[in-house]
């Protein structure tokens, strides 16, 4: 049987006082077991990061209980901290410091003292050994982003937080992320992710709780949220047309738009497509840029709270 790792009950977090008090997290319950890779799914504001926060002890909640590993934060944050490594969404770097002196640094904070050589294997393992010399000033974003990862778990900690740990990334430097953090998992640590990435959380996590104004919504894998659904597939296009048109076409059940870009739900995909072509060319438009898709975790949060991932 899995054994839980985090257990949160009743949380309640707000910023402020009086009339400027702002209610970040509302009686957040749920449990993460070891060995998962758990994310924390929801917009920017959502009230992720102040979650985190309260996990990690460096936030005191209004009222609730957070447990890390059988440890109460309320009674023993010593012991809760110590079973954590922790990569904040924005890692401060002391920039006169070498990489290794860093890694050094942040070993010791835990008390863990570290040799040389296994500092230099921690930065092979992260695929910056070639950086140990580099002052923190001098490293590129994707470098930095590396040494954040080899900072959180420089103590070898049992669960791993991760906070939007591939937010300012390319595709290319995420996914290189994404392997590291699967090769964490294999070592057998606990990961938690906050992300506002659809893709990033159906790619990487085995449960997602999906956050929204500080109230956790939904909390399940990632495919029997999207099967709770009972969704049809979505045609996807860069066209604009009168909504009375696009309600007439055959399948269509529902329709919106996000950006540029034309989203229909139908339960007949060819033949709305082939629809759309006739009435799109009747009007003197371009079809352009046609995609069809399965349904996904934006069309969970979208049925759940009305509005997109990353309104």
């Amino acid at each position: 049987m899995s054994k839980t790792m985090i257990e949160i009950r009743g949380l309640c977090a707000s910023y402020g006082s009086g009339a400027d008090r702002v209610l970040a997290l509302q009686d957040v319950h749920f449990e993460i077991m070891e060995g998962e890779i758990f994310g924390l799914l929801g917009p920017n504001g959502a009230g992720k990061t102040t979650l985190l926060s309260c996990v990690e002890g460096l936030k005191v909640p209004d009222q609730g209980r957070v447990e890390v590993n059988g440890y109460d934060l309320g009674t023993d944050a010593a012991g809760a901290k110590g079973m954590l490594g922790i990569q904040l969404q924005r890692t401060a770097l002391l920039d006169d410091l070498t990489v290794t002196e860093l890694v050094e640094v942040y070993a010791a904070l835990y008390q863990v003292y570290l040799s040389r050589g296994r500092i230099e294997e921690l930065l092979d393992q992260f695929g910056i050994a070639d950086c140990g010399k580099k002052l923190a000033r001098n490293l590129s974003g994707g470098q930095s982003q590396r040494l954040a990862l080899a900072l959180a778990v420089a103590n070898d900690p049992q669960i791993v937080i991760l906070d939007e740990p591939t937010s300012a990334l390319d595709p290319h430097g995420r996914r290189a992320v994404w392997d590291i953090i699967r090769r964490l998992h294999k070592e057998g640590r606990t990961i938690v992710i906050t992300t506002h990435a659809m893709e990033e959380a159906e790619s990487l996590c085995g449960r997602v709780a999906i956050i929204d104004n500080g109230a956790v919504i939904a909390c399940d894998t990632p495919a029997r949220l999207i099967a709770g659904l009972d969704a049809n597939p979505v045609l996807k296009t860069s066209l604009d047309l009168p909504d009375e048109e696009l309600h007439a076409l055959p399948g269509v059940h529902d329709l919106r738009y996000l950006g540029q870009y034309l989203e229909l739900e139908t339960s007949q995909p060819h033949l709305t497509l082939a629809a759309l072509q006739e009435t799109a060319s009747g009007l003197g438009r371009t079809l352009g840029d046609v995609m069809l898709r399965q349904p996904n975790l934006e069309d969970v949060f979208l049925k759940l709270t009305g509005k997109t991932l990353n309104a």
